[in-house]
């Protein structure tokens, strides 16, 4: 399925917002009242609440808006019932005005406009959820106690785009109670369509290993120059920590999103001293999205003054326990000369080394372009859906075959086959499992640990893999977790390959999303047979009846008369060929490919042909050899000389296997 096939939004529950919209403000005059998340505890959750009411914005205060002015002015507060992962998300949202109105679509039709009368009570908003973006339709009746929102708002009091986006995304959920318990990194997924990566600070030690962060502000640098949304947090290890200060004042469980990332020049200033004599200091500046600082989570109002003494900026460093105290001693001007300039309120700057020391994660979300007609990096998109069931063993409902430690059963799992034509390739692997079938079944809990493996696989395999033996090795592996998205982003070099998704145990049933980006059409597919049809094969009389495994390892002492040698083979096996690649400049070559043949007519040898590629003039032919392949049922290691006019020109090491059950490879 290439990226075409989710562009069009799918109306959630098949309500359709325009004829909606239009049935009420044209049609019947009325303001609209959703019949499938209506303004009754079912939707707030089991959680109980005294003296719930559901308001209308103009209910709650004067001149209601969606979008109040200078909108990344203003910060988001949490409610007394608002849960933080979702307030920090609707904070990085706020601050990227590409994203929120990606959320927000024809936002300022949406607008209220008083002279034109276009309000109607009725709201949509968008949602990236599983492969496809959701179309929620909402009325904005929203849950107050005495006049006031229980759950995310803005400061700004007559705004209501955030209290709008949390009743469309808690209704997408199933209720406000199935936003609890989740992660900041799904969020962002859902409001972007991006791609996210968490990576531990702490668990990675980055905070002691100087490789390490060098490698780590290099990555930061190239996802500021990409236009990913990051944050920071500090995690918590219960509730009673959240919003709590550290002491050098970051609220604990909050995000703080990354604005910009810079590596300061010291030049000839007195600072060169202050950095024990360095040319360059690298440095991240940080935001609090939710304004100035003070934390509104379970704190009377009154405390805002007090709290705002430790809020960040630029002139209040001097609270940063740095690994160097004196840098909170440097000026603001000379801050500002060497281009540490803030652009937004709440926004301060924190040497690489205090950020990795303070915040525990980091986490990333990378939202790939895919417009072939843009001057940027593009990236082919190909998403595929699959499900882990259980059937009769044997058949294509046998596949929910657990994690590579249940060896006897985790190729039975789906098993999704691509290919990498050049001789490298970056390419990005995102995978989901689908949400409870159940909304309320385990609010805002992954039904399964889960992880995927990818297996370099023979260079023509066409069909599923039965058996892994020691020459298709595991080239990724992503441990299993109990998340609902997994990353992986890196560099494969060429050849086949195949992705096999895994829930921890076997026999574990549900859905899963496997999205890949690569730069080339990587023709991303199911593998759904176990071999050849051999019903059809046998009707033309050429019954497969066994088959072999050829891995051709290395080549010792090859030799041209011409001088250079660019050695590749060629395996011919009843009319059908394939090759190994090219190697460059050596004699002694190391391919490690690996082919896989069914044979009708087990007397007659594989063949393999080497050859020395030349770019203009025909290749040289240095020698050959036929491999018997005999049954032995089991990968075993030959030493084969090639002949070439009835001298032997070198040596072939490679592996045979043959067996007369398909299932065994």
């Amino acid at each position: 399925m290439g990226k075409n096939f989710y562009e069009k939004p799918v109306k959630f529950k098949d309500q359709k917002y325009e004829k909606l919209y239009k049935h009420h403000h044209d049609v019947l005059n009325t303001l609209y009242s959703d019949p499938l998340f209506p303004p009754t505890p079912s939707s707030i959750g089991a959680t109980s609440i005294d003296n719930i009411k559901w308001s209308r914005p103009n209910e709650i205060c004067s001149s209601p808006c969606l979008y109040a002015e200078r909108v990344g002015s203003k910060s988001v507060v949490a409610g007394r019932m608002s849960s933080n992962w979702i307030v920090s998300a609707l904070s990085v949202l706020a601050t990227v005005g590409e994203l929120y109105r990606k959320v927000i679509p024809e936002y300022r039709k949406q607008e209220w406009d008083p002279e034109n009368n276009n309000y109607a009570g009725i709201f949509h908003f968008r949602f990236w959820r599983f492969g496809q973006w959701m179309d929620v339709v909402i009325d904005d009746m929203l849950p107050t106690c005495d006049n006031e929102l229980i759950f995310t708002q803005s400061s700004v009091q007559n705004e209501f785009w955030i209290p709008l986006v949390e009743k469309a995304y808690a209704k997408l959920h199933g209720s406000y109670e199935a936003l609890e318990d989740g992660h900041l990194a799904d969020a962002l997924v859902d409001f972007t369509g991006g791609v996210s990566e968490t990576v531990d600070l702490k668990g990675n030690d980055y905070s002691e290993q100087e490789e390490k962060r060098t490698m780590l502000f290099e990555k930061l640098l190239e996802e500021v120059r990409d236009h990913s949304v990051m944050c920071s947090l500090i995690t918590i290890s219960s509730p009673s920590e959240m919003g709590k200060r550290t002491e050098v004042g970051l609220f604990q469980g909050h995000a703080y999103a990354i604005t910009s990332v810079k590596k300061v020049k010291m030049g000839e200033t007195s600072l060169r001293k202050l950095f024990q004599g360095r040319e360059t200091f690298p440095m991240v500046r940080l935001r609090d999205p939710r304004g100035d600082g003070r934390i509104s989570t379970g704190e009377s109002k009154s405390n805002d003054v007090e709290e705002a003494d430790y809020a960040y900026s630029t002139s209040q460093l001097t609270r940063l326990l740095s690994r160097n105290p004196e840098w909170s001693k440097i000026k603001d001007t000379e801050r500002e000369r060497l281009g540490l300039t803030l652009d937004q309120e709440g926004e301060f700057w924190m040497p690489l080394e205090d950020f990795v020391s303070n915040f525990s994660e980091l986490i990333i979300c990378r939202l790939f372009n895919t417009n072939i007609f843009t001057v940027s990096r593009t990236w082919h998109e190909v998403v595929i859906k699959g499900e882990w069931c259980i059937g009769a063993k044997g058949t294509s409902q046998d596949r929910s075959g657990g994690g590579p430690t249940f060896t006897e059963t985790y190729l039975r799992n789906p098993q999704y086959m691509f290919d990498i034509k050049k001789n490298e390739e970056e390419i990005v692997i995102q995978m989901l499992q689908d949400p409870p079938i159940v909304p309320h079944e385990a609010p805002g809990l992954q039904r399964h640990l889960i992880g995927f493996i990818v297996i370099k696989a023979e260079e023509n395999r066409k069909y599923r893999l039965h058996e892994q033996w020691h020459y298709l090795p595991t080239v990724i592996a992503v441990d299993h977790i109990r998340r609902r998205e997994l990353y992986y982003r890196g560099f494969l070099c060429r050849g086949r390959y195949i992705l096999v998704p895994s829930t921890y145990r076997p026999e574990e049933i549900g859905g899963h999303m496997v999205r890949m980006f690569s730069d080339s059409d990587i023709h991303f597919r199911v593998l759904k047979r176990d071999g050849p049809r051999t019903g059809l094969l046998s009707c033309i009389g050429r019954k497969p009846l066994w088959v072999t495994v050829i891995n051709i390892k290395s080549a010792e002492n090859l030799a041209t008369k011409t001088g250079g040698c660019n050695p590749y083979c060629v395996i011919s096996c009843e009319g059908k060929k394939s090759r190994t690649p090219i190697m460059r400049n050596t004699s002694n070559p190391l391919w490690n490919s690996s082919f896989v043949f069914y044979r009708s007519s087990t007397s007659k040898p594989v063949t393999i042909k080497v050859y020395s590629h030349r770019a203009v003039l025909k290749d040289i032919f240095l020698g050959q050899v036929g491999i018997p392949a005999p049954l032995n049922h089991e990968p075993t290691l030959l030493r084969a000389e090639l002949m070439m006019d009835e001298n032997t020109e070198g040596t072939l090491e490679l592996y045979v296997l043959t067996d007369d059950n398909f299932m065994t490879v």
